[in-house]
C-alpha cells in the first residue's frame, strides 16, 4: 500500500511540475559605457539572444570561458550578442586583457547599479556568473562558474530557433 501512495504522490508531483508555467523574469535594462568608449544598452540587442557575462581578469574559470565566447561571436556574428561586464578595479588591466584574448564583443566595467540590479535576480557572489537572455529580453538561464562553449552554444541554438513573442 505504501508503494502505491508513493507512486501516486510522485505522479501528482510530476504533473504539477509539467503543468506549472515558469514565470519569465525580464532582464533589467541598462546603459553602460564600454572600455572602447561606446555607449550600449541592453535594449539595443532585443531580437537576438544575449550572453551577459560578469567576470574578472584574475578569475581562472573566466579566463577559460572567454575563448569560447570569442569563438561563438565569430561563428554567429550579429545573430547573437555577448556582453562582458568586468568586475576588475583597473580598466587599464581589462583593456590589456581584451587585446591579449582578442575579445570581439563589447566589454564594460561593472557599475554598482548594474551589479545590484542583476544581483536582485540572482545574487552575484561568484564569477563567472552568466545570464542568458532570450530574444524577447527575458532571463532564460543563469550559469554560475565555468561552462564549456558547447553548453552555451546548445542554449543559443535553442533560442535562435524559438519564435519571438
Amino acid at each position: 500500500m505504501n508503494k502505491i501512495k508513493l507512486f501516486t504522490t510522485l505522479i501528482i508531483l510530476l504533473f504539477i511540475g509539467i503543468g506549472g508555467a515558469e514565470e519569465k523574469t525580464k532582464a533589467p535594462e541598462f546603459t553602460i559605457n564600454t572600455i572602447d568608449g561606446k555607449k550600449i544598452s541592453l535594449s539595443n540587442y532585443k531580437g537576438r539572444p544575449v550572453i551577459l557575462d560578469f567576470w574578472a581578469t584574475w578569475c581562472g574559470p573566466c579566463r577559460m570561458e572567454i575563448p569560447g565566447f570569442v569563438e561563438l561571436k565569430k561563428k554567429y556574428g550579429d545573430k547573437i550578442e555577448i556582453l562582458g561586464i568586468s568586475l576588475d578595479r583597473s580598466e587599464k588591466q581589462v583593456v590589456k586583457f581584451k587585446e591579449a584574448y582578442k575579445i570581439n564583443y563589447p566589454v564594460a566595467m561593472a557599475t554598482r547599479e548594474i551589479v545590484k540590479t542583476y544581483s536582485n535576480i540572482y545574487r552575484i557572489m561568484y564569477i563567472p556568473t552568466t545570464f542568458i537572455i532570450d530574444r524577447n529580453g527575458n532571463v532564460y538561464d543563469i550559469y554560475v562558474g565555468y561552462k564549456p562553449r558547447e553548453d552555451f552554444e546548445k542554449t543559443l541554438l535553442k533560442l535562435l530557433n524559438e519564435k519571438e513573442d
